[in-house]
């Protein structure tokens, strides 16, 4: 049975911006078994976030536009575009610290949303080089919509994740699922370290197979062949790439 002050521990070191993690979350991030705290310890989660010393969260509660704006615009970064709704659903599967998506639309319609983050990033160093990047959304927001025309980022991705001591680099559709699906069958979990944008994802995953040819590591867990041994100029050639 887990000691209670340990898990007390636990709620406290993964609360984020003072404000504790739902009961899925935190077991999701430590590990814990539902029935190890609720029903054990503590009748309800709330009770658990109480004696660890924050208010508990409630169905309701009001989540800080700093506390929203700091993710959507990390996970613009990471995307080279602001995300959208499916997008920000993906990342949250794999992140349970990402805001919920309907938290954010409730919040902002897209214009609101681009006027936010640009004031946002204005004041925050390690977010101004996506400025850019809003200010063409911004632009192109403006425009009046003629016909319906899909992001290119949605046409496939080159993905990779660093799992198990080793570089995975493989094509998909739906980077998030895939890297989460990688991270479940890791003891160790996985890492999203880069994405590239392509309307031929195959193509391009095969010249980045073809172009670190002699570092591919076969055996094991790898047979697929997508595994490599890169060092850390192999991933910043790699992360340079946004759109290919």
């Amino acid at each position: 049975m887990k000691d209670k002050e340990f898990i007390l521990d636990e709620i406290r070191r993964t609360a984020v911006d003072g404000r504790p993690l739902g009961v899925d979350q935190f077991c999701s991030q430590t590990g814990f078994k539902m029935h190890e705290l609720v029903g054990r310890h503590w009748a309800k989660w709330s009770d658990a976030q109480t004696e660890a010393g924050f208010e508990p969260l409630t169905f309701g509660t009001k989540v800080g536009d700093k506390y929203l704006l700091e993710h959507i615009a990390a996970l613009t970064a990471k995307l080279g575009k602001i995300p959208s709704r499916p997008q920000m659903q993906l990342e949250r599967r794999v992140n349970p610290n990402f805001p919920n998506d309907r938290v954010i639309q409730r919040r902002w319609n897209r214009t609101e949303l681009i006027g936010k983050l640009i004031e946002f990033c204005q004041s925050e160093p390690n977010f101004a080089d996506i400025l850019p990047i809003l200010a063409s959304a911004s632009r192109n927001n403006e425009k009046p919509k003629t016909e319906a025309e899909p992001e290119a980022s949605e046409n496939g991705y080159v993905y990779l994740i660093r799992a198990q001591g080793a570089h995975k680099i493989g094509c998909t559709r739906a980077p998030y699922r895939r890297a989460a699906e990688i991270a479940n069958q890791s003891a160790d979990g996985a890492e999203l370290l880069h994405l590239i944008s392509t309307d031929d994802p195959e193509g391009i995953e095969k010249y980045w197979h073809g172009r670190f040819e002699t570092k591919r590591i076969e055996g094991r867990f790898k047979r697929s062949g997508e595994w490599f041994a890169l060092t850390s100029d192999d991933v910043k050639a790699f992360k340079r790439r946004k759109f290919m």
